[in-house]
């Protein structure tokens, strides 16, 4: 059985163009840090990218790092995305924690992002009680943050039959129930999308997906 969660995505373009796109822009990108902590979403830096670190206010910043775990974002988003909500769930008081940070039910966050025709992703943290079934179409994507490859789904769940291999037009292309498999060892990350709030009408692609799961940075 997979570790899995929900997620949406759209289009992308190689890292070198996207990285030149951004510097021919002036953006400045954060240094990487990475850490062994855990996390399953990541964007690649392209045109039509933009850095995220413009969308967390001070106080969205304060709100995660209080849950004392690691963070992990998206070093970029696609453009027009902005943060429309963080969510977060500290452990319950008085829980013993691990030498990572998590207690038996938590902590747990969701960084909700959404653009103004209504395509939202999330980035999710939780402490634990992950799983997780086979989707339709499925394949692995190199996310550098942990070392490994993860699986990315999406279609219809799928429990009695092998998954395919998507073709590259149905990885370009707006998705339903696109997610990656859970990372890490606890705290567990993960992008999802999930048609929960109504606001949210789509999501993002596969192609966006693998950019998003190659950039995953630890908040500083």
């Amino acid at each position: 059985m997979s570790k899995a969660i929900l997620c949406k995505a759209s289009s992308a373009n190689s890292p070198v163009l996207a990285s030149q796109a951004i510097a021919a822009r002036g953006f400045r990108m954060q240094t990487r840090s990475w850490t062994s902590a855990a996390i399953a979403l990541g964007l690649c830096l392209g045109v039509g990218w933009s850095a995220p670190v413009f969308s967390l206010t001070p106080s969205q910043r304060q709100q995660l790092k209080s849950l004392g775990i690691p963070v992990v974002i998206p070093k970029a988003i696609p453009t027009g995305f902005q943060v429309k909500n963080v969510s977060v769930k500290p452990c319950p008081a008085q829980s013993s924690r691990n030498s990572r940070g998590v207690c038996r039910f938590g902590p747990d966050y969701e960084i909700l992002y959404r653009n103004s025709q209504g395509a939202c992703f999330t980035m999710v943290a939780v402490g634990g009680g992950i799983g997780g079934v086979d989707q339709t179409y499925g394949y692995e994507v190199a996310v550098p943050l942990f070392r490994e490859r993860v699986m990315l789904w999406f279609g219809d769940l799928n429990t009695n039959t092998p998954y395919r291999t998507p073709t590259e037009q149905q990885r370009q292309q707006s998705q339903s129930n696109l997610r990656s498999d859970w990372l890490g060892k606890g705290p567990f990350y993960g992008v999802s999308y999930v048609q929960r709030e109504p606001q949210c009408r789509r999501g993002i692609s596969p192609k966006q997906a693998e950019q998003v799961l190659r950039s995953l940075q630890f908040l500083r």
